[in-house]
């Protein structure tokens, strides 16, 4: 389960490439990843090379429920 999340920062804010910079930590291990387009793109270490007992599409799913709800505050 998601420990912490965390939206970090709008990158390119008012441009066409405009993406969220996003922060978790799940079992203690933190991950990071930018977030466009309803598409998660994880940073170097991915949680799927852990075995977290989360399915990637899971947390991801996650992942996208929390930035909407970041979006609508």
């Amino acid at each position: 389960m998601i420990e912490n999340f965390n939206v970090r920062k709008e990158i390119f804010e008012d441009t066409q490439y405009e993406t969220l910079h996003f922060e978790l930590t799940m079992d203690g291990k933190e991950y990071q990843g930018h977030y466009k387009d309803d598409e998660v793109n994880w940073f170097q270490m991915q949680p799927d090379q852990e075995n977290h007992g989360m399915l990637l599409e899971d947390l991801e799913a996650e992942v996208r429920k929390r930035i909407k709800e970041w979006e609508d505050n």
